[in-house]
């Protein structure tokens, strides 16, 4: 499935369920402090960026986030919502150890190469940045709960530890790699704008401005969400679409 429409960049987070995805997206919206429950399917929440802020070039961009479920159940079955991404968060929650080690899971899922699962403390994590670095999109690490271990810092893919319950302030360190990491998503897609992106397939079955549109709560076969009519500048920066839900 590609992005909801032509205008927009498509960008995935991913990460074990329960991580805190939802929260952390809703936290770049610029709408924290919610508990939600785990996701089924994908949801896509809209957010506002200010490409290459404080240059000539700076523009107001619309960003997707794609934030796909993580339970293992239906983790092969995610794959389906990767088209036309051109760029990926992976999160971990800094309290669960496991969400950390299982990166490497979801980076193969995103560049098809086999690794085994990684932590820290492995020497093969140094591996694991590379791939990172080397990915065909860009990659943002990201952990998650960092109230809850204010003491721990970064280790060497960490890019950066946040608290989702909290505004992510305007200048800050935080704001600041996640700005530089959304303009290189956006250079991608100004780069592939006349050839098919990374994640494209032999057909379509979205055209671009494509009215989503359905009789309820689900997406039909044909990948129809209810009642959202997504052109660049109709929708609200904070429109959460729900997808494949039950």
């Amino acid at each position: 499935m590609s992005s909801l429409d032509e205008t927009s960049t498509k960008i995935l987070v991913l990460g074990d369920s329960c991580v805190g995805k939802t929260s952390l997206c809703h936290c770049i919206a610029g709408e924290p402090g919610r508990n939600y429950d785990s996701t089924i399917g994908a949801t896509v929440i809209m957010a506002w960026h200010e490409y290459r802020a404080g240059t000539p070039e700076q523009r107001t961009e619309l960003l997707e986030l794609w934030d796909i479920g993580g339970m293992v159940a239906h983790r092969q079955a995610a794959q389906v919502f990767f088209e036309g991404a051109v760029g990926a968060i992976l999160v971990h929650d800094l309290t669960n150890k496991r969400s950390e080690e299982n990166l490497a899971t979801w980076l193969t899922m995103l560049d098809g190469k086999p690794r085994a699962p990684k932590t820290s403390k492995d020497p093969a994590a140094v591996a694991l940045k590379v791939d990172i670095e080397s990915c065909n999109i860009p990659v943002l690490i990201v952990g998650t709960k960092a109230d809850l271990v204010p003491h721990k810092g970064p280790v060497s893919y960490d890019r950066l530890h946040i608290d989702s319950l909290k505004n992510i302030l305007r200048g800050s360190a935080n704001s600041i790699t996640l700005a530089r990491f959304f303009d290189s998503c956006l250079d991608r897609t100004r780069r592939t704008s006349l050839s098919s992106s990374f994640f494209a397939a032999n057909s379509r079955s979205m055209t671009p401005n494509t009215s989503i549109a359905g009789s309820g709560p689900n997406v039909t076969s044909s990948g129809a969400a209810s009642n959202a009519n997504v052109t660049n500048r109709t929708m609200s920066p904070f429109t959460t679409i729900p997808i494949g839900q039950s």
